[in-house]
């Protein structure tokens, strides 16, 4: 990855929090969007220049074992085993 690449659930530089926990008329005044007309070539050049590509890493997500392996891990889990008994 890019060091211009946001990666996947990080918000953009631009905005106060990731655009999904935020309402869309906030993100579209902080990205200083135009949901009409959208970008001009030269806004998209511009962006593309300063935020890089949005691309997800190929990573291959979580696996099972190791979801399983957090849970059974949890402090929280051993905490409440021990006191039920």
């Amino acid at each position: 990855m890019s060091q211009k690449e946001i990666p996947a659930g990080q918000s953009a530089p631009n905005l106060q929090r990731p655009a999904h926990a935020i309402d869309h008329a906030k993100v579209v005044a902080e990205t200083g969007a135009n949901v009409i007309d959208g970008l001009t070539s030269a806004e998209v050049a511009e962006r593309l220049q300063r935020h890089g590509r949005n691309v997800l890493d190929n990573t291959g997500g979580v696996q099972s074992l190791e979801i399983l392996i957090r849970q059974v891990a949890n402090p929280m889990n051993l905490v409440t085993n021990q006191s039920g008994s």
